[in-house]
């Protein structure tokens, strides 16, 4: 409760400092994206379609202190994650380019996964909740809201390219649980991730990578998150190509995980027309809290492709397709396996 108290205080200090505005600046963004997608699975022979209609609404809200320090906040409203609001923390900008979050800070180690391209669209067949497979490089990335995350300025220690942050969480105050059926939250949580940007000829590579580590509130857990990552891309004139990699152990609702993550995919940009290709292999052995894991894998590997087309300022159509194989329990779904495509529009402002 201590370290709750003390950041609650340097958050009302903070605050409470001179020179703020009476009235903070505010923008928007968003996007409505709109279009049709079907599925195929490969335990039918009959394809299901239906309409995409989704959409989210942005609002960014900041002021600079006359000392030329700035504090962000913001807010989404947004249909396509099932959420009506999700609400922003406090974001602090140095003179030096260094920030400071506060409250619903993330993990510094998700903030360095880099972005591996692939096809966009509405693509996909909604996989069995059985399947505990690790569905990106920041799977295990916890944390609670209340926590910081603090990172580095451009270009941090005197090396041209390197950037860092580091994360922390504490919630010591919630309640303990027991017994295989009881659901996870995590308490504490410790994270750092790195990024180094630098050129080589003709290309720009980015590598990145981070490390997390959580506790939860189970009492009957044999383990903690602790996972890692590790990734890179290379961008060489209009083509992107990037790789990445992420393991370890982590916890969710009422089981815990051992597994992996691999993707791979490339980005061509030619006029208005951008062509996408990607590929990705999740895992997971995933058994009742405090069971020894003992059991099959879980898997599902992806491979998708996707063309996107600037019809106007902020118009861009897309056609995607996607081909994805799903075993559960080392047994193959072919319910949650086959292929999907998607045709649609998003017009962004």
């Amino acid at each position: 409760m201590k370290k709750e108290l003390l950041l609650a205080s340097a958050l009302a200090s903070t605050v409470g400092m001179a020179g703020i505005a009476e009235a903070a600046s505010a923008t928007f963004s968003g996007h409505n994206r709109t279009g049709v997608a079907g599925t195929n699975p490969d335990s039918s022979d009959s394809d299901s379609v239906g309409a995409k209609q989704l959409n989210n609404f942005n609002v960014s809200i900041s002021e600079t202190t006359d000392a030329g320090m700035k504090i962000a906040t913001g807010f989404t409203l947004t249909d396509e994650g099932g959420a009506e609001s999700d609400a922003s923390g406090l974001t602090l900008t140095f003179t030096d380019g260094s920030s400071l979050q506060l409250v619903e800070a993330g993990s510094a180690s998700g903030a360095h996964a880099v972005s591996v391209p692939g096809a966009s669209g509405e693509l996909g067949i909604s996989n069995t909740s059985t399947n505990q497979s690790a569905g990106g490089l920041d799977v295990g990335t916890g944390a609670d809201a209340v926590g910081f995350d603090y990172a580095t300025a451009a270009d941090a220690f005197g090396i041209e390219g390197f950037s860092a942050n580091v994360s922390a969480s504490f919630n010591s105050d919630i309640t303990a649980t027991s017994g295989t059926a009881a659901t996870v939250t995590i308490e504490n949580s410790y994270a750092v991730g790195v990024t180094y940007k630098t050129t080589a000829g003709d290309s720009t590579v980015t590598v990145g990578a981070g490390y997390n580590a959580a506790d939860g509130n189970s009492q009957t857990a044999t383990k903690d998150n602790a996972t890692y990552h590790i990734g890179g891309t290379v961008v060489t004139g209009d083509l992107t190509v990037g790789a990445g990699f992420a393991d370890g152990d982590w916890l969710a609702e009422n089981n815990q995980m051992q597994g992996s993550y691999v993707a791979a995919g490339a980005k061509y940009v030619s006029g208005d027309i951008t062509f996408n290709i990607g590929m990705s292999a999740g895992d997971a052995i995933d058994e009742a809290l405090g069971a020894t894991a003992t059991s099959s894998e879980d898997s599902v590997d992806k491979v998708s492709a996707s063309v996107d087309y600037v019809i106007a300022s902020g118009v861009t159509g897309t056609v995607g397709y996607r081909s994805e194989d799903v075993k559960d329990e080392g047994t193959s779904a072919n319910t949650f396996s086959g292929s999907s495509w998607y045709v649609g529009a998003t017009i962004s402002f």
